[in-house]
C-alpha cells in the first residue's frame, strides 16, 4: 500500500521549538502549490503549536508532535499533544472572543480550509488542519511514502528534534532548515553554520541510496557550540557509500571533512550514522563559553 508523502516531527513543547516547525512547513511549501499562501499556513500551524506550549502541560513541558501529509489537493497538518490543557468539547462551546484571544482556534479555523479537533485517549488532543494544495511532481517525484504511524525514533540526546520522512527524497527540503536552526541555537559562527548546512545538503543529496528502508529517521540537537546529528536506518556499508558520494575533488568527502566526529553503530543488519560538529573559534575575553 502506498501512503502519502509525510514528515513526522517530535520535539519538546518549548516556545523556541515553534520556529523549527515553521521552518519545516516552509520547506514542505517548496514541493506543493498552496492555493492560499504560505503565511496563512505558518500562522495557523504556529497557533496550534503555541496552544500546546501554553496549555497542554500546565507549567511544564511535554511532547509536541506534528505530522505533515501531502494528500491529493490538500496539505494536511496535524498538531498533537498528550497533555490535558485543552478539552475539545469545552473549546467548541467557548465564545469566539475567548477563542480568538486565548486559544487561537478561531484564527486556525479561518485560515485553514479544513479544521477538526480530535480527543486522544487516555488524554491529549489533535488539531487537524487542511490547506488546499497541489503536489509539485517536478520537486516531489512520483509515488508515495510508507506508513510512519508507528515509527521508532532514533536514540538521541534529550531535547533533540526528531524527524521521520517518507519518501526520503523529501529530506531535500527539510533537513537543511532543521540543521541550520539547531546550529544557530548552538551559537555557531556564520562560517561554521555554513559548514553545517553543507553537511545537511550532502546528507540529503546522497543518503537516500544508502537507506535500508523507504524512510529516513533523523535527529538534531544544538547547544553550546556543539551540533549532534543522527540518521538511519542504513544498509551495511551505507555510511561509506554516502561519504564516497559526497566527495568533491581533492577535498574528499564533504561529510567526513566538515564533521569533527563520525560514528557508525550497527543494530542487526542496519547502520546508524552519528555526526558531531563543533564550533571551536576562540571565546572572546569575558564572554561566556
Amino acid at each position: 500500500m502506498s501512503w502519502p508523502p509525510t514528515v513526522r516531527v517530535a520535539l519538546a513543547s518549548r516556545p523556541d521549538n515553534v520556529a523549527v516547525i515553521r521552518e519545516i512547513v516552509a520547506g514542505i511549501a517548496d514541493v506543493v502549490e498552496l492555493a492560499g499562501g504560505l503565511d496563512d499556513v505558518k500562522i495557523a500551524v504556529s497557533e496550534a503549536c503555541n496552544n500546546v506550549v501554553m496549555h497542554a502541560y500546565g507549567s511544564g513541558e511535554g511532547p509536541l508532535e506534528v505530522d505533515l501529509r501531502i494528500l491529493p489537493e490538500l496539505l494536511e497538518v496535524v498538531v498533537r499533544d498528550h497533555g490535558v490543557g485543552i478539552d475539545p468539547l469545552q473549546a467548541s462551546r467557548a465564545s469566539e472572543t475567548t477563542l480568538g484571544r486565548g486559544l487561537g482556534l478561531v484564527v486556525i479555523a479561518e485560515l485553514s480550509d479544513r479544521f477538526e479537533l480530535r480527543r486522544l485517549e487516555p488524554h491529549g488532543l489533535e488539531v487537524v488542519m487542511g490547506f488546499t494544495a497541489r503536489a509539485r511532481s517536478d520537486r516531489l517525484g512520483e509515488g508515495g511514502g510508507t506508513d510512519l504511524a508507528d515509527c521508532e525514533w532514533l536514540a538521541a540526546p534529550d531535547g533533540a528534534v526528531h524527524l521521520a520522512i517518507a519518501p526520503p527524497a523529501l529530506s531535500a527540503v527539510v533537513l537543511d532548515r532543521v540543521v541550520v536552526v539547531a546550529a544557530a541555537r548552538a551559537g555557531f559562527s556564520i562560517d561554521r553554520l555554513s559548514d553545517a548546512q553543507l553537511v545537511a545538503d550532502a546528507l540529503a543529496a546522497h543518503i537516500v541510496p544508502a537507506l535500508s528502508a523507504p524512510r529516513l529517521m533523523f535527529a538534531a540537537k544544538g547547544e553550546q557550540r556543539r551540533l549532534e546529528l543522527a540518521l538511519g536506518p542504513l544498509k551495511p556499508g551505507g555510511s561509506r557509500t554516502a561519504f564516497a558520494a559526497s566527495a568533491i575533488g581533492a577535498l574528499g568527502g564533504v561529510i567526513e571533512h566538515l564533521a569533527d566526529e563520525v560514528a557508525v553503530s550497527e543494530s542487526g543488519s542496519e547502520e546508524l550514522l552519528k555526526l558531531i560538529l563543533v564550533d571551536q573559534r576562540p571565546t572572546p575575553a569575558g564572554a561566556p563559553a
